[in-house]
C-alpha cells in the first residue's frame, strides 16, 4: 500500500514538468540596411540553428539561450554564431557574438565583419514555456 503514493506522486509530478524556451526575434543588418528578420522558438540549453538567405548568399545563426550572468547581471544570456555556406556547401563560421538581456528589451551587438563591413544582430528575448 506504501508504493501506490510514491508512484502517484512521480508521476503528477513529471506531468507537470515543462520545458523552458525562448521566444527569439532578430534582424541581422550590414552597413545600416536589413538584411534578415527571423523570428524562432529555442529550447533552453540547446543550440538551434537558422538558416539565412539574402539576395547574394545563404548564411546562418546559431543560438544557444539560457538564464545566465555576466559581471552580476542576470538576465537572459544569448551566445550566437553568424556564418555562410561557400559555394561548396561547407559553412563557414564569420563571428561570435554573446549578449546579456532583460526579457523583451532590445538587445544589439554591432561588429565589424572581416572584409570591414559594419553590421549588427538586434534581439528581443521573451521566455516561455514548450
Amino acid at each position: 500500500m506504501k508504493l501506490f503514493p510514491i508512484v502517484l506522486a512521480f508521476i503528477s509530478s513529471s506531468a507537470f514538468a515543462s520545458n523552458k524556451g525562448y521566444d527569439l526575434k532578430m534582424d541581422l543588418s550590414l552597413n545600416g540596411k536589413l538584411i534578415s528578420h527571423t523570428q524562432a522558438i529555442v529550447k533552453a540549453g540547446e543550440t538551434t540553428t537558422i538558416a539565412q538567405e539574402t539576395d547574394t548568399e545563404e548564411g546562418f545563426i546559431e543560438a544557444l539561450v539560457s538564464e545566465g550572468s555576466i559581471q552580476n547581471n542576470k538576465g537572459i544570456l544569448m551566445k550566437f554564431v553568424v556564418g555562410v555556406v561557400d559555394k561548396n556547401g561547407k559553412r563557414v563560421n564569420k563571428v561570435k557574438l554573446q549578449v546579456l538581456a532583460k526579457e523583451n528589451v532590445p538587445a544589439q551587438i554591432t561588429f565589424t565583419t572581416n572584409n570591414g563591413d559594419e553590421a549588427s544582430l538586434s534581439v528581443v528575448a521573451n521566455r516561455r514555456l514548450l
